[in-house]
């Protein structure tokens, strides 16, 4: 029997295909370029970057690390691989940064 998914965890699945879509934008990555360097089919990616619902697995996510390159994604050492990234690491590698906070004034800054 196939459980059905909450609401809150289609809104996550939704959030990281928005954060996979802005990182292959950023990285000048196509859907095929993502789909022979992953084990998802080109049409599962643009089904995903679309805005639909597609299942996303923690082998997909590390991959997605290191075909983006990020930090973790780049390993000094043999031991170091991305295979013991977890969910939560690789969402967060995914995502983009956090925002600047905004600029504190300084003390001579001010308006007349």
């Amino acid at each position: 029997m196939r459980t059905m998914p909450n609401q809150n965890q289609i809104n996550e699945v939704l959030n990281i295909w928005q954060a996979i879509r802005n990182r292959m934008n950023e990285r000048r990555l196509a859907p095929m370029g993502l789909a022979s360097r992953t084990k998802y089919s080109k049409n599962d990616i643009e089904r995903g970057i679309a805005g639909e619902i597609v299942s996303i697995d923690l082998d997909f996510l590390r991959d997605c690390v290191l075909a983006f390159g990020l930090p973790s994604g780049k390993t000094k050492y043999y031991e170091e691989t991305v295979e013991g990234l977890t969910w939560d690491e690789c969402v967060r590698l995914i995502k983009p940064p956090p925002a600047m906070p905004p600029r504190q004034g300084n003390f001579w800054d001010y308006d007349n």
